[in-house]
């Protein structure tokens, strides 16, 4: 899979990006009711009974009516603006769970990736070891080196498989690891596919803090539900203050009356006819034992925490994409100064290798180049890896498309 196919796949499987898509759906079913709530009611009743006094007597009723609310303190008009707001911040939410996720996900494909490059390196010293062993045994059978010497061959070589053997099960376990994040099959196997192009440090760099700062505002999703929290937590407020309002409703309905004295012979009929009214109604609230004024003081606390809440999640976002910006910057620092050391590393290993070959150094003096070029690379891998996935997460926070 490549990058973008898993982050395609955990949109539609992860656990946590269906609960977040849920919860939008959610959102958007209660904006439907509160624009519903703007329409008149409508009901119809039927009635049949029979009662038994000094005789029988059956009645009917059948009507119809309906009620409109004219008036109820702008309740409806503020409850509508509330869902609006919180069926855009659902959307949000969604984003912001992908984009945590998404984190996730490339830290797990990096990792895969580096092990993998990691791996195909170890298999180059593998292969050099085991020549080196091989020819080792020939020239310890005819006494151009000593047994020790041979020794040292023979367990760089067994140590080479080791670090191969010890590298695959850290992919099996990474690989186990994004199956987690992508609710896959446990039974699955996946593997990634690395980019066709190689990374070099001088081709990369990051942006200034105040460029990442200023498109993070723009496109990072947890600044605006920060602020939907504020506006929300405002409109329960004026909520509050609708319940102190009077409430005009209008209310229409037509009925007809039928009945009969089913115990006369024959049955009498009793007159019976359409009723129709309309009336307009007035509530006024004058006293309900505080309970307005609770919820009115509950929610003006509850709009100060909301801002309270929302200065200091602007204070800690900013501050991540601080820290996140000096690592990147960090990593890049290392990345470039690693690769140069590899690269060096890498040379006189191979020189070494040479040498060793036309007997010019010992076996000794080249083990210790062949450790010296592996702890080389290892940084190298580290610091790569490390930039890419700081770098990425900036890609995350500014808006960008998301590749390798």
């Amino acid at each position: 899979m490549t990058l973008d196919s898993c982050l395609r796949y955990a949109r539609q499987h992860n656990i946590t990006m269906r609960a977040a898509a849920l919860n939008s759906d959610a959102a958007e079913v209660s904006l439907r009711g509160a624009k519903l709530r703007f329409l008149p009611s409508i009901g119809a009743s039927a009635s049949q009974g029979v009662s038994w006094d000094d005789q029988t007597t059956r009645s009917g009723n059948y009507g119809i009516n309906g009620s409109l609310t004219l008036f109820n303190g702008l309740s409806n008009i503020r409850s509508l603006k509330q869902s609006r707001i919180s069926a855009e911040q659902s959307v949000l939410k969604v984003q912001q769970a992908e984009n945590s996720i998404g984190i996730q996900i490339i830290a797990a494909y990096l990792t895969i990736l580096m092990n993998k490059e990691k791996l195909s390196y170890q298999q180059e010293v593998l292969e050099t070891s085991h020549q080196q062993q091989l020819e080792g045994e020939l020239k310890y059978k005819v006494g151009r080196i000593l047994e020790s010497d041979y020794l040292l061959l023979e367990a760089s070589y067994t140590s080479a498989q080791s670090e191969i053997d010890n590298t695959l099960l850290t992919i099996e376990d990474n690989r186990s690891d994004m199956i987690t994040l992508l609710d896959m099959d446990g039974s699955q196997v996946i593997d990634v596919i690395p980019s066709s192009d190689s990374l070099h440090a001088d081709s990369c760099y990051v942006e200034s803090y105040d460029s990442v700062l200023a498109q993070a505002r723009h496109t990072l999703p947890d600044w605006q539900i920060s602020e939907m929290d504020v506006d929300i937590a405002r409109y329960n407020v004026r909520l509050a203050e609708s319940n102190y309002m009077p409430t005009l409703s209008l209310n229409a309905g037509t009925s007809y009356n039928e009945g009969a004295i089913i115990s006369n012979d024959p049955v009498t009929n009793i007159n019976g006819g359409l009723n129709t009214a309309v009336t307009l109604g007035l509530n006024i609230p004058i006293l309900n034992s505080g309970v307005n004024s609770t919820q009115l003081k509950q929610s003006k606390i509850a709009l100060q925490q909301a801002e309270l809440q929302h200065h200091q999640t602007e204070v800690d976002i900013e501050n991540s994409i601080q820290l996140l910006h000096l690592q990147t910057k960090q990593a890049l620092n290392r990345f470039r100064s690693s690769e140069a050391l590899a690269r060096a590393y890498k040379a006189s290993y191979d020189v070494y290798v040479i040498k060793y070959g036309e007997g010019a150094v010992t076996t000794v003096e080249m083990l210790q180049q062949q450790d010296r070029y592996l702890s080389a690379l290892n940084d190298y891998l580290q610091s790569k890896y490390s930039y890419i996935l700081s770098q990425k997460q900036l890609d995350i926070y500014t808006g960008k498309e998301i590749k390798l």
